[in-house]
């Protein structure tokens, strides 16, 4: 009985989870207010029905893959 309280108690109390994104190969190169230049990379998120686009910002170089959160829809 406590494993499953416990299990519910994990599932309702953290709405947000990871998941991954893989880069879809588009970037833009951006310059920071102190010169420096950095990625700008899109990336989509995976196992989803619907596409969703996500651009997130690297110093070096575009990862193959991210971990993002979802809010749970």
């Amino acid at each position: 009985m406590k494993k499953i309280i416990f299990a519910v108690f994990l599932l309702t109390s953290s709405p947000a989870f990871a998941m991954a994104a893989y880069w879809t190969g588009n970037k833009e190169e951006i310059q920071t207010s102190t010169g420096e230049t950095h990625w700008k990379c899109e990336y989509r998120v995976a196992y989803r029905t619907q596409l969703i686009l996500v651009w997130r910002t690297f110093a070096n170089s575009c990862p193959e893959e991210i971990e993002i959160e979802s809010d749970g829809d």
